[in-house]
């Protein structure tokens, strides 16, 4: 027992591993320097901060000498105090940037976009070597780009769009040797295109569009082979597609629409297979749209309206499966649209303006996925086949002007999600079918310019979201009915119709959003002459001009807050033209 004091015990294995941790713990501790104090912004570069923020119109909490780079907003530092990034975007900036901003040579990125900066890119940031970020859009910067950007070579972004720079893009911007990213838009950019941006070989993407670019694309653009989006849109861009966009085997948006490009658009379009978006609109392009199109399986989204274009669009059109939207509008192109029914993806199919016959296939069922079908002002004939019933998610269907004919299928009462549904200057010749007062969502309906019979249905009442429907220059008979005062949010009510007769129903002042009423004479609460109805604000007003002549008579009425300002009108105030009473402003009269 005496010798039990000294005796010692086996540690279990357990407790064993805890102590040479704790032990390790220990050591490592002593090793660690101790934790140091948060940073503090370089006394220097605080001054800078301090500056911006008085140029800038605003205090940032920890913008001040003696600053910690923890606290301080919308920064990041080194260790050494250093300023390493600045977020301020859509912080409300008012001034110009100040050339201060320069001296922050740690900078690697800079964000000031969405905000109201005017003035110049400062050529004081050529000193900011380490800048891989740069984003200056959405202000109001002018002048030109300055030739010092040349020296800020670690740039990978560069985002200076929706500005107002001003003059060519300077050559100098080639030296920008590790730019990924550049974003010129929306500016007033002019000039041509410098062939020093061939050397961006990083460029993965290049938007210049809505400028004033002008010339030809350069051929020294041949060595982006990286570029994945490239979009010269709205500018002044002359001559040919070039050849070697058939080398962008990566290209996967394509936008030159808006330009003056000529030519025909070349069968080697066919190996840009990587595109997604091909948009060449509004341009002068001419001849055929080539076979090989059906080649770029990737496409969601053609662009090829307002050109020249003839010929039939290319039945290989119909092997683009992932196609959502294929705009063809205004050219010259005929079509069987039989060829573009297996598009079961197509939202938006816009065909008006070319010079498409026959009729509307029953297969239109299969584009099960369309969300606006337009082939207005073609040469369509033959009725509208009842299988349109199947589109459901249709909302905009535009067929006028074009020779459809009675009758309008009961299906398109199927079409609930309808909101603009425009049949005028077709051959319809029948009472106005039940299907159109069951479109609940249409807020437009244009039916003019038909051959409609039978009257106005007190039902149409039930259309609470239309804003805008006009039957005039129809056949439709009887009076004005009273229940079209229900419709609470027309602003524009067309009847130009010889065989309505009676008057217009006084409740249809209470339509208090009815900006424009135009009825026939003889349907007027004026008398005798012609005369044009313009509501506003619930009172009505009625232009009377006896034998159709351009002497026009005194208002009708007028409210009471213009009844001091109005003044008549007369044929001296409008000589040779028709004047109408110009309320809403309470200026008297206007000429038209």
């Amino acid at each position: 027992m005496g010798n039990r004091r000294g005796c010692s015990f086996p540690l279990p294995p357990s407790l064993s591993l805890l102590r040479l941790l704790a032990a390790a713990w220990l050591v490592l501790l002593l090793l660690l320097p101790s934790p140091a104090v948060a940073a503090r912004i370089d006394d220097a570069q605080a001054a800078v901060l301090v500056e911006c923020a008085a140029a800038w119109g605003r205090t940032f909490r920890g913008w001040r000498v003696g600053g910690e780079c923890s606290t301080a907003q919308f920064i990041s530092c080194d260790g050494a105090g250093l300023v390493t990034a600045m977020k301020l975007d859509g912080r409300g900036l008012v001034g110009s940037i100040p050339t201060a901003l320069g001296t922050l040579t740690s900078l690697t990125a800079l964000n000031l976009c969405c905000n109201s900066l005017y003035g110049p890119i400062p050529a004081s940031f050529s000193g900011l070597a380490s800048l891989a970020y740069l984003d200056l859009q959405y202000n109001a910067l002018n002048e030109s780009i300055p030739d010092a950007i040349s020296l800020m070579t670690a740039l990978t972004s560069l985002y200076l769009s929706s500005n107002q720079l001003s003059g060519a893009i300077p050559p100098a911007i080639g030296a920008l040797t590790s730019l990924q990213q550049l974003y010129l838009p929306q500016n007033k950019l002019s000039e041509s295109i410098p062939t020093e941006m061939g050397n961006l070989l990083e460029l993965q993407s290049l938007f210049l569009d809505y400028n004033w670019v002008a010339g030809t694309i350069p051929d020294a653009l041949s060595a982006l082979t990286n570029l994945n989006h490239l979009s010269m849109a709205g500018n002044q861009l002359e001559g040919a597609l070039p050849d070697f966009l058939t080398s962008f085997v990566a290209l996967t948006q394509l936008y030159l629409n808006s330009n003056l490009l000529s030519g025909s658009i070349p069968a080697f379009i066919g190996n840009c297979v990587a595109l997604e978006v091909l948009s060449l609109s509004d341009n002068w392009l001419t001849g055929e749209m080539p076979m090989s199109i059906g080649a770029l399986t990737n496409l969601r989204r053609i662009n090829l309206y307002n050109n020249q274009l003839h010929g039939s669009i290319p039945s290989t059109i119909g092997q683009l499966e992932q196609l959502s939207w294929l705009s063809l509008a205004d050219n010259s192109l005929t079509a069987d649209l039989d060829d573009l029914t297996p598009l079961g993806n197509l939202v938006g199919l816009l065909l008006s303006g070319n010079a498409i016959s026959g009729s509307i296939p029953t297969t239109i069922r299969e584009l099960f996925s369309l969300q606006t079908l337009d082939v207005s002002n073609n040469m369509l004939t033959g009725i509208i086949p009842s299988t349109i019933s199947g589109l459901i998610h249709l909302t905009s269907l535009m067929l006028y002007q074009n020779k459809l004919e009675s009758p309008v299928p009961q299906g398109l009462s199927a079409l609930t999600a309808l909101k603009l549904i425009d049949l005028h200057n077709n051959k319809f010749s029948e009472a106005l079918p039940p299907a159109f007062t069951k479109m609940k969502r249409a807020e437009y309906m244009q039916l003019g310019h038909n051959n409609f019979t039978g009257s106005i249905p007190a039902s149409i009442s039930s259309l609470q979201s239309l804003t805008y429907l006009d039957l005039s220059f129809t056949f439709l008979a009887g009076t004005i009915p009273t229940a079209i005062s229900k419709m609470q949010r027309l602003s524009r009510l067309y009847l130009h119709i010889s065989t309505l007769s009676g008057t217009i129903p006084p409740t249809m002042g209470s339509m208090l959003n009815l900006q424009y009423l135009y009825v026939h004479p003889t349907a007027t609460p004026c008398g005798a002459g012609r005369c044009e109805v313009v509501q506003y604000s619930g009172t009505a007003f009625c232009r009377a001009c006896t034998n159709f002549c351009d002497t026009c008579t005194k208002v009708a009425r007028a409210p009471p807050e213009c009844k001091k300002k109005r003044r008549p009108c007369s044929s001296k105030s409008c000589p040779g033209r028709i004047c109408i009473p110009f309320i809403r402003s309470c200026k008297g009269f206007k000429c038209i």
